[in-house]
C-alpha cells in the first residue's frame, strides 16, 4: 500500500539509511500570539515554519483541532495556493501535485509530516515533527470523535434495522423500526458497556468483540434452528484513533 511505503521509507529516513539534505529542514518556530490578545484556542495553536525542499517551505500548525499544513515560495513567501491546506479531512497531496507530501498521525498528539519534492531515486523523503502543543492545552477529544464516526444500517429481521455506529469510543446499536423509521426505544442502546440485550428483549442482539477495532452485531430475531446472523460495523476512518 502507498502509505505503507512512505512510512517505511520514513523510518528509513530516520534510522540514516535515507540521507535527508540538511538545507530541506532549515527553518524556524514561532508560537501563537500573545495571550494578551489571543482566545483560548489562539493560545492552544502553534506554528512552525520550514522549507521541504525545491525552494519550497511550509508553515505546520498544530491546535487543539490537530494539525494542518500550507506551503509557500520560499523566494518571497506567498502561498502556493495550487496545494491548497493538508488537515485531517484532507491529510495527503494528490498523485498528480507533483510532490509527495502526508501528514502522518493526524489524530495524534505527534504528528509528522513526510515530504519528498524531487522525483525519481534522486529524491529523498524527509519526516518532520509539527509543534508540541503548549503545556496545558490537549487535542479536543469532541473533535476527534466527531470527525471519526461513521454508521450504516442493516436489516436483521422481523421488520426491524439495527443501525450500527463506530467511533473512537467503540461501537454502538440503536434499533429501528421499518415501518416508519422510528427508534425501538424499548430495546435501548448496546455499546461497550451494555453489549447484549436481556432475554426479555424478545429478540438476540448482541456485540461481539466491542472493544476491538473490527466488532460485529450477532442477531437472532426468529426461534426454532434459525442461524444467527453477523453484521460487521464499520471501519473507523483511516488514521482515527480508537480510545
Amino acid at each position: 500500500m502507498r502509505y505503507t511505503l512512505r512510512t517505511g521509507l520514513a523510518v528509513a529516513t530516520l534510522a540514516g539509511s535515507v540521507l535527508v539534505p540538511t538545507a530541506a529542514f532549515a527553518g524556524t518556530s514561532h508560537g501563537a500570539r500573545s495571550a494578551s490578545a489571543a482566545t483560548a484556542a489562539d493560545q492552544c495553536t502553534v506554528v512552525k515554519s520550514d522549507g521541504v525542499g525545491a525552494g519550497l517551505g511550509v508553515r505546520m500548525t498544530m491546535s487543539p483541532q490537530g494539525p494542518s499544513a500550507v506551503f509557500f515560495d520560499e523566494a518571497d513567501g506567498s502561498e502556493v495556493k495550487r496545494f491548497g491546506t493538508l488537515d485531517r479531512s484532507h491529510p495527503a497531496l494528490a498523485r498528480d501535485a507533483g510532490i509527495e507530501v502526508e501528514i502522518l498521525n493526524p489524530y495524534g498528539s505527534t504528528p509528522q509530516l513526510l515530504a519528498k519534492t524531487n522525483g525519481g531515486r534522486d529524491g529523498y523523503y524527509g519526516i518532520q515533527n509539527f509543534p508540541k502543543l503548549p503545556k496545558g492545552c490537549s487535542l479536543d477529544e469532541g473533535t476527534v470523535v466527531k470527525q471519526c464516526t461513521v454508521s450504516h444500517q442493516d436489516g436483521i429481521g422481523a421488520g426491524l434495522d439495527a443501525r450500527l455506529t463506530m467511533s473512537p469510543k467503540g461501537p454502538s446499536v440503536t434499533f429501528i423500526d421499518e415501518a416508519d423509521g422510528s427508534q425501538v426505544t424499548r430495546l435501548g442502546t448496546l455499546n461497550r458497556s451494555h453489549p447484549k440485550l436481556p432475554a426479555s428483549a424478545g429478540i438476540y442482539a448482541e456485540i461481539v468483540q466491542p472493544s476491538s477495532w473490527d466488532p460485529q452485531l450477532k442477531s437472532k430475531t426468529q426461534g426454532g434452528p434459525t442461524e444467527y446472523a453477523f453484521t460487521d460495523f464499520p471501519k473507523l476512518p483511516k488514521g482515527c484513533p480508537l480510545y
